[in-house]
């Protein structure tokens, strides 16, 4: 499953086997063949990836929106 990070500054594109996400509906873990969905993820909350080599990374943005499709996962982050 392919993750786009887009920001003003920059595009980021990685090949991951899962991401996991805080929303104010909850906490959320998205693989590969998830609905579609939209969700707005939590400012300064830790989001989780894991790659396809099974290293897991965690970071925080702002906030923004997040889109998920059946193989691909877009992260709008706000500035």
């Amino acid at each position: 499953m392919n993750l786009t990070i887009l920001t003003p500054e920059e595009k980021k594109i990685m090949h991951i086997a899962w991401i996991e996400i805080n929303t104010s509906a909850g906490n959320f873990v998205i693989q590969p063949n998830h609905a579609p969905t939209i969700f707005s993820i939590s400012p300064h909350q830790p989001i989780t990836i894991c790659l396809t080599n099974g290293k897991q990374e965690t970071f925080t943005k702002p906030g923004g929106i997040l889109e998920v499709q059946r193989d691909s996962v877009l992260l709008l982050v706000d500035q």
